[in-house]
C-alpha cells in the first residue's frame, strides 16, 4: 500500500521564499473501490493547488489555514500540484484574509479564481515533478514581484514557534516579534487564521508526524518525548483533539503513502 499515494515537497527559490514555505505534489495511482478517507494535517497554513482528475482537468482548489485535519475523499488518478504558503502571508498573496479562509476546503472562491488563472494555464500537462515545479515556481515569482512583504513582527513570532516546535512559552515569543504578548495575541490571528495557543499546539503535532515518516517507526512514546508531549498519553489527546484519531490510525494512513522530503 505504500505506493498508492505519493507526496513530494520542494523548497521554494529564494526570490519567493518570504512568502511560499513550500512547493508541493500529490498524487494517487490505482486506489481500491473501499480505500478510506485521507485526511489532511494541519499546518496553520493556505495552500493554492492545481488539481487534474480523470473527470475534471485543472481546477484551482484552497485549503485554508486549519487547527483540525481535514478528510477528503480520493478516487484513481488524481494529481494536485500546489504551494504552501508562509502562515502570515495569506492575504499578501491571495487577497483574501486568513480567517475568512480558516478551515475552508474546496474549490477556489471567485476572487482566487481570477488571481490565479494563470497558474492553471501555466502548468505542463506531463508527472514530471521538476518541470512542473519548474514551471510553478517560474509563475509565482513574476506574480509575487510586487507582493507585500511581511510583517517582521509576525514572521519573527512564526519563526520562533517553528524553531521550537511549539514548545516557547508565549511571553518568550512575544519578546521575540517585539510586541507586547497581548497585542500579539491579537495581531497573529488577524495575520494568520489561529491563534498563538492553536499554531503552537500545530507545530508541535506535525513536529510528532514528521518523526514517524523520517526514521523507522519508533515507538510512540520516545517520539512524544523527543517533540515536547509530556508523555504518550498526553501525546494521544493531541491526535484525537487536532486529528479526530489516535496515532496508531495515524500510522496507517502514513503507510499509504510514500513521503519525499517533507517540510514539517
Amino acid at each position: 500500500m505504500s505506493d498508492a499515494l505519493r507526496y513530494i515537497e520542494r523548497a521554494p527559490d529564494p526570490a519567493i521564499a518570504p512568502w511560499i514555505l513550500s512547493c508541493w505534489s500529490f498524487q494517487s495511482d490505482d486506489l481500491p473501490p473501499d480505500f478510506p478517507p485521507y485526511t489532511i494535517w494541519p499546518d496553520g497554513c493556505t495552500s493554492i493547488s492545481v488539481v487534474r482528475t480523470p473527470e475534471v482537468h485543472n481546477f484551482l482548489s484552497v485549503i485554508g489555514p486549519r487547527f483540525q485535519g481535514m478528510s477528503r475523499e480520493l478516487t484513481s488518478r488524481w494529481r494536485i500540484w500546489g504551494f504552501r504558503l508562509w502562515p502570515d502571508t495569506t492575504a499578501s498573496v491571495t487577497g483574501v484574509s486568513a480567517r475568512s479562509l480558516r478551515d475552508y476546503m474546496g474549490r477556489a472562491p471567485e476572487a482566487l479564481q481570477r488571481r490565479f488563472a494563470g497558474l492553471a494555464a501555466t502548468l505542463p500537462d506531463v508527472d514530471d515533478a521538476d518541470v512542473v515545479f519548474a514551471a510553478m515556481q517560474r509563475w509565482l515569482g513574476e506574480t509575487l514581484a510586487d507582493a507585500p512583504t511581511p510583517d517582521p513582527r509576525i514572521r519573527a513570532a512564526v519563526r520562533a514557534l517553528v524553531a521550537t516546535k511549539g514548545e516557547a512559552p508565549m511571553a518568550e515569543v512575544a519578546r521575540a516579534a517585539a510586541m507586547g504578548l497581548r497585542q500579539l495575541q491579537r495581531r497573529f490571528p488577524e495575520a494568520t487564521g489561529l491563534t498563538l495557543r492553536e499554531y503552537a499546539r500545530v507545530r508541535r503535532l506535525r513536529e510528532a508526524l514528521a518523526h514517524r515518516i523520517a526514521s523507522a517507526p519508533p515507538g510512540w512514546s520516545r517520539i512524544a518525548a523527543e517533540t515536547g508531549y509530556v508523555d504518550h498519553a498526553h501525546l494521544t489527546r493531541e491526535f484525537v483533539a487536532l486529528l479526530g484519531f489516535a496515532p496508531s490510525a495515524a500510522a496507517r494512513q502514513m503507510s499509504t503513502t510514500t513521503h519525499r522530503d517533507v517540510r514539517p
